[in-house]
């Protein structure tokens, strides 16, 4: 690494600044589950309220990524920084006092709003601090570490906040953090921002509709499944099948614009899409089948949320490690090599859980889920890498933008397709093996859920009740394993693929032909070709 491009003390200052907002959005989405049973016991929500409550920042968030993404260009991404941040703080501090659930329900959008602002901003930010490949890499790996961190430090943060305060501390303790980040603003750069230009509100419009659409309709499909309800699916269906009719009508319409909302030529750069690909791939995998450990630990072993909670912060503080040594590693090979290896060893992990799941001990298991998080690391630090790293500058938050919405997308299909995957096999098992003393409408009622399992053994026979919750347990466990099968599969193939597409792309300077869009003319429409 030559003197010339490393960076000075004042870049890594700004990175320590830049990593706060992350800490404090990332704590924001894992505490609210906590504070959810207070939130409903002060404030009355219905249950429609609860879930808008629970997710309408998380869509907010994502729906309005790509369009945060081409603000931060037009800007500036200190400038957008500085408007999020001071929208967060309010939002904050108005969502800690809200006499009533729409009230509520308005800052979390808000929040959500705010939100979508930071990691744009954040990453357009990071080019100009670190030039050099390698030091950019590290940089990206301490932002998504710091994310990591900020999801590991909701669950005990909330417990101490709600054990001495009311719910509206969750909230409020975002302002001093803002407040903090707002100050030390100064120590980071203010790259320039584009030539004004229109963002067309059209554009905006379908981006957030189709965004919103698509990830509202998968995941109510997948609470409808988890929860065994008897509610129609098909509006929902509807609901995600106009979310991609909108994104075909929103991509269309990029091609024909002279100055889009998203410059599709990004999907040109070498990597660019496959990296984008590998990440969604990779948390439809993995993302629901977390959420199925983290019910069998509570529902088939017995342990209580905060055993439960304290037993998966464990693998979460592990996936810091991952991604903090995914950089270091890429001295040695390609950062292909380094991804694939660590999806290869994830499978291998998500592989025990599905052989094992019914009979080894839950130290074993929580060992398996370590592995994976310790292991999928790299993907999320060097995937951001390539994905960012490749494209021109000019175009940083678009990129972060666009792999906040392959995550959103990732995570919600995990959701709706393992979520079902599970609920299937859970009520199958159950109606094949129930025993015959339960009635038809008993297993009906107990197959909505493993809770549901538990409240009818309740009512039981002790020896028929006994019986019924353990094939309910076995049931559920069988749904679980098949999750960790598929996500198993699926994580080898994504490693195929990174290192067959990936393996070219490089921390060195060693992209194939990195930045050549750039010498496209920057009115040139989407679909032009760029100047060879």
């Amino acid at each position: 690494m030559s003197t010339s491009d490393r960076a000075p003390t004042r870049a890594w200052l700004g990175l320590a600044v830049l990593t706060l907002p992350l800490v404090m959005a990332a704590t924001d989405m894992s505490v609210l589950f906590l504070a959810l049973p207070s939130i409903a016991g002060d404030l009355s929500p219905g249950s429609t309220q609860m879930l808008w409550i629970l997710h309408v920042g998380a869509f907010l968030a994502v729906g309005f990524a790509l369009t945060m993404g081409r603000v931060a260009g037009r800007i500036g991404p200190r400038r957008l920084l500085t408007v999020g941040l001071v929208v967060y703080g309010a939002g904050s501090l108005a969502a800690a006092f809200s006499p009533s659930p729409e009230v509520l329900i308005a800052m979390r959008a808000l929040l959500g709003s705010a939100e979508a602002t930071i990691m744009p901003a954040t990453m357009m930010l990071l080019r100009p601090m670190f030039p050099n490949p390698r030091q950019f890499a590290i940089a990206i790996a301490v932002v998504m570490s710091s994310f990591s961190a900020g999801m590991a430090l909701g669950p005990p943060l909330g417990g101490i906040l709600l054990e001495h305060f009311w719910w509206g501390a969750v909230f409020l303790v975002n302002v001093p953090v803002a407040v903090v980040v707002l100050l030390a603003l100064p120590v980071l750069p203010s790259p320039p921002a584009e030539a004004a230009g229109r963002v067309d509100p059209l554009s905006v419009l379908l981006s957030l509709a189709a965004i919103i659409a698509v990830i509202f309709g998968l995941q109510e499909i997948a609470d409808i499944q988890a929860s065994g309800a008897d509610t129609a699916r098909w509006p929902y269906v509807l609901t995600v099948v106009a979310g991609i009719v909108l994104g075909a009508v929103f991509v269309r319409r990029q091609l024909r614009l002279e100055d889009p909302l998203l410059d599709l030529r990004l999907f040109r750069t070498p990597g660019f899409g496959v990296a984008l690909l590998a990440m969604m791939l990779m948390l439809l995998g993995i993302g629901g089948a977390d959420m199925l450990l983290a019910q069998f630990l509570q529902s088939v072993r017995d342990f209580s949320p905060a055993q439960a909670g304290g037993l998966l912060l464990i693998p979460a503080l592990m996936s810091i490690v991952g991604g903090m040594l995914g950089p270091a590693l890429t001295r040695w090979t390609r950062p292909a090599y380094v991804m694939s290896g660590g999806l290869v060893l994830a499978a291998i992990g998500a592989l025990v859980i599905a052989l094992l799941a019914d009979g080894a001990p839950t130290p074993v298991l929580v060992a398996a889920a370590t592995l994976i998080a310790f292991s999928l690391g790299p993907l999320f630090t060097l995937g951001y890498n390539v994905i960012v790293g490749a494209v021109p500058e000019r175009h940083s938050g678009s990129a972060a933008a666009l792999g906040d919405v392959s995550g959103g997308l990732g995570n919600a299909l995990s959701l709706a397709f393992l979520g079902s995957l599970g609920a299937f096999i859970y009520r199958w098992g159950l109606e094949r093996s129930a025993p015959r003393d339960v009635t038809d409408s008993a297993v009906g009622d107990a197959g909505d859920s493993i809770g549901g399992a538990v409240t009818v053994a309740d009512g039981l026979p002790p020896a028929v009740g006994q019986e019924l919750l353990t094939v309910a347990r076995e049931s559920f466990t069988t749904g679980m394993q098949a999750g960790y099968a598929f996500g198993a599969v699926l994580l080898v193939a994504v490693a195929v693929l990174v290192a067959t597409r990936l393996r070219a792309i490089g921390l060195d300077g060693d992209r194939e032909t990195p930045g050549h869009e750039e010498q496209a003319p920057a009115n040139a429409p989407a679909n032009a070709p760029a100047t060879p």
